[in-house]
């Protein structure tokens, strides 16, 4: 079942949507569970976008590093009180200003992020056109800030949530209409409640923490990312890690199949 072009109030029975085809999305899930069908949660959101490879396309890095981004949640616009807005992108290559003066925030944006503890490499990012480009772009902001000093965690400090517009003519947000194809990057603190709810279950197939989402939120889709425990960011996790929080000589994380480290490598995305 497909849900496309103009915005569609989403049901169980959609499989796929992609309102204002701005934002394609899927259900995913029962194809790891190997339970018994009857006990396995019901599905999630997920990017719906090629593969990358092909010329001309928009595509999705299908590498793990977007593990702990990939749960969009349609009809859904993440804000708490107390977040901080680092930037609004949108599409002004015409210097175009928005009807009430806002202007994006400059784009391309170049951002120089950590390879290894040792490694960086500078990557240039055009204004975000999709919802993944939003959340691809608020995982890379989050990696652009991390300290060697916090083991380069990019849950500290940065981007870990996101908001993307799906409609071209602009989303109502309170009294404010956000600019059509917007993407704001924003922080939620850690000891925010319904945060470290959110941490505990960083797949949350039921939708975002109700006290993170604004009323009236249609036409937006958000989602979090790296908003996830580590052994820098919670003391639990730092005491199961015998061998070291950080210790990148014995815990893996990396290698085909993916082999993750359960937060003791805080780089790793899993």
């Amino acid at each position: 079942v497909l849900a496309t072009c103009g915005h569609a109030k989403l049901t169980d029975k959609s499989e796929h949507i992609n309102n204002y085809g701005s934002c394609p999305l899927k259900k995913v899930g029962l194809e790891d569970w190997v339970g018994p069908k009857s006990e396995a949660p019901p599905p999630r959101w997920s990017f719906d976008t090629q593969p990358c490879g092909y010329p001309s396309v928009t595509c999705m890095d299908t590498s793990p590093d977007m593990a702990n981004c990939d749960n969009p949640f349609p009809d859904a616009n993440i804000y708490h009180k107390d977040e901080t807005v680092i930037a609004t992108y949108f599409d002004d290559s015409f210097n175009r200003t928005w009807e009430d003066g806002t202007k994006s925030a400059p784009c391309p944006l170049n951002l120089t992020y950590p390879l290894s503890l040792s490694e960086t490499q500078t990557e240039s990012f055009d204004c975000p056109v999709t919802c993944y480009d939003c959340a691809n772009l608020c995982r890379m902001q989050a990696m652009s800030v991390a300290k060697a000093d916090q083991m380069l965690d990019p849950t500290m400090q940065g981007c870990n949530a996101w908001v993307f517009c799906t409609n071209p003519d602009g989303c109502t947000n309170g009294e404010k209409t956000m600019p059509g194809l917007s993407c704001t990057l924003k922080r939620i603190p850690l000891d925010n409640p319904d945060i470290q709810e959110q941490m505990r279950a960083p797949s949350n197939w039921d939708g975002p923490p109700a006290g993170l989402v604004a009323e009236g939120s249609g036409d937006f889709v958000s989602g979090f990312c790296n908003v996830r425990e580590t052994c820098v960011n919670t003391e639990s996790v730092r005491d199961r890690c015998d061998l070291g929080c950080g210790n990148e000589r014995e815990y893996s994380c990396g290698g085909v199949p993916f082999q993750c480290s359960d937060g003791c490598i805080p780089r790793c995305p899993c």
